[in-house]
């Protein structure tokens, strides 16, 4: 049930009896945001100075149509040209019974397209940090949305496995710890030892030499240099599927596609460049020139796809990627999870790919791009000593005052139900945080906020959660089993229901858009409703059996709505706090 959808076909119908051209209807606008009604149309002052005609006539006129249909009890003008629509609750009543019990709450599966999601993209022999929190966790809600709706959801988790920085790590290791290759390496070794090798590059010029053989050896294939660079790989993947299973997170092994595997594709997008006279050598370098982007001496961009030493770069990676995501995984969208630098680079890309006919030209390439995560200072979120915050560091720690509050709150709960809990909250208190931020701004990091259960925060939503359970654990009825309708007898009950119903353009918002901070502040709005109605009126306890069992069927539905919102932001439930 999609209530904006019903209102935009009966204002188009109506607007075409009320004589208004097809030209000015996109003028007419809905909102929910109505402080008389359920729902109010604005755009009929616009259109009536334009067929300058006086806008309550034509206001009447068009409530005239649209009163002629059950969905709406009540429809009023209001000065200087509003239409406030009042929805007929029996109306809403049955909308509502048609949902309650399906598994997908009345959503329709949809016409399956190849959907590519590239999100989180770790670097290799590194630790996750703070700054691959918003990456990895947008870029799931999309996939979790998408697959909801039974689109085919390709997850890609494109890691650099491939290049430079494995030359530096392999020199490094055979010259200063010859030992320990084959001895057990952590991730925290392998970056303190990354980090040293950059520094001995840049300072020491026969080590650059050792560089550039290793990545020779690496390139040529050589058995015992593959062998080592393997063993890096392995170390990190390893390592972040660890944090992708605390996160909650969907992708799997199966989903990294490193660098590497595009290797054999690089010289024949190189050759076929040239021969289709898109690419051209200078200096040694192969390169493209978009016109229609500057650099900063205003001249044509110039896009280096392999450098004169024949090493290639991320772009010819990133071409050869997209070319095989169209021709072979037969991508209908490509959606990429990356933070606002890499804007430039994918426009790049895109222009390219479109001039080499390796994507449609009406193919749009969407970059989903994010702000960072920031101290209340506006800076960066670092330690101390200005690195970033590892992503382990930050899970435990939210996980550690977690425990904290729910040994607060319940005294009495046993080790083993505060480890559970803890773990659930303090994850979901982390990721709730971001996603109920618009993911295109910097938000600031704030403990309290975030494990507040007061305002639009997971404890808050979960607390909703946990309240209903509790209200149909203490209800003599189970609500599976009620056969009777919901009854809507007041005011609140009518938006809760109204919001209900709301769910669904909610979700294709986010398939559209990629805004999981607009699913956030839903399930936050029902959850402020549904407090509202719980504080207000007795559920089982109201003085008739009948509207006992009608609320008890509103608060499951309402429960099942939260359980769901929650998973498709890849948030576990409790059921109980």
């Amino acid at each position: 049930m999609n209530i904006e959808l019903i209102l935009k076909k009966d204002i188009k119908i109506c607007a075409l009896k009320s004589k208004i051209p097809k030209k000015f209807i996109s003028f007419i606008q809905i909102t929910s945001k109505s402080k008389i009604g359920n729902y109010q149309i604005n755009g009929i002052i616009k259109i009536s100075k334009l067929l300058k005609i006086n806008t309550e006539e034509l206001s009447k006129k068009f409530i005239y149509y649209l009163q002629d249909n059950n969905i709406y009890k009540k429809i009023k003008y209001s000065a200087p040209g509003f239409i406030n629509i009042f929805f007929n609750e029996i109306w809403l009543s049955e909308e509502i019974e048609k949902i309650i019990y399906s598994n997908s709450l009345g959503i329709p599966k949809e016409k399956p397209k190849n959907i590519i999601i590239d999100y989180s993209s770790p670097n290799m022999a590194k630790e996750m940090h703070v700054g691959h929190l918003r990456s990895t966790i947008l870029g799931d809600v999309m996939a979790r949305t998408l697959s909801f709706l039974k689109h085919n959801v390709i997850r890609i988790n494109h890691i650099g496995d491939w290049g430079f920085q494995f030359g530096l790590l392999i020199a490094y290791l055979k010259k200063k710890y010859i030992n320990q290759i084959n001895k057990k390496l952590s991730l925290k070794d392998l970056e303190k030892y990354y980090q040293k090798s950059k520094k001995l590059y840049e300072n020491d010029n026969t080590f650059k030499i050792k560089v550039t053989k290793c990545i020779l050896k690496l390139q040529n294939k050589n058995q015992k240099y593959i062998k080592l660079w393997k063993k890096i790989v392995k170390i990190t993947i390893k390592q972040n599927k660890k944090i992708y299973n605390q996160l909650n997170i969907t992708l799997k092994n199966k989903h990294n596609i490193g660098e590497s595997f595009y290797i054999k594709y690089l010289s024949n997008i190189i050759l076929d460049l040239k021969k289709k006279k898109i690419a051209t050598k200078k200096n040694g370098n192969t390169i493209i020139y978009l016109k229609n982007i500057k650099n900063k001496n205003g001249q044509p961009m110039g896009v280096i796809i392999q450098k004169k030493d024949t090493s290639f770069l991320y772009s010819t990676i990133d071409l050869a990627c997209l070319k095989y995501r169209i021709n072979k995984l037969n991508a209908n969208r490509i959606i990429y999870y990356t933070d606002v630098r890499q804007k430039q680079h994918l426009k790049q890309i895109e222009i390219i790919a479109k001039k080499a006919k390796y994507i449609p030209k009406n193919f749009n390439l969407e970059h989903h791009i994010f702000g960072m995560v920031l101290t209340k200072n506006n800076k960066p979120f670092k330690t101390r000593d200005g690195k970033l915050i590892k992503l382990s560091s930050l899970i435990n720690e939210s996980i550690k005052k977690s425990k904290k509050i729910i040994k607060h709150k319940n005294p009495n709960f046993n080790k083993k139900k505060i480890s559970q809990l803890s773990k659930i909250i303090g994850i979901s208190a982390i990721k709730y945080a971001d996603l109920s931020k618009n993911r295109e701004k910097n938000y600031i990091f704030n403990w309290n906020n975030m494990l507040s259960f007061h305002g639009n925060t997971a404890l808050y939503i979960q607390y909703t959660y946990t309240r209903i359970q509790s209200i149909i654990r203490k209800s003599k009825f189970s609500p599976l089993k009620i056969n009777k309708k919901i009854i809507l007898t007041n005011n609140i009950e009518i938006k809760l229901s109204i919001k209900i119903l709301q769910f669904e353009e909610t979700i294709q918002n986010i398939k559209n858009n990629g805004m999981p901070h607009i699913l956030c502040l839903y399930l936050f709005q029902i959850s402020s409703l549904f407090s509202i109605f719980y504080e207000k009126y007795p559920i089982i306890y109201a003085k008739r059996i009948n509207i006992q069992k009608s609320r008890l069927k509103l608060s499951f539905l309402i429960a099942r709505i939260i359980k769901l919102g929650l998973k498709l932001l890849g948030i576990k439930t409790v059921n109980y706090m």
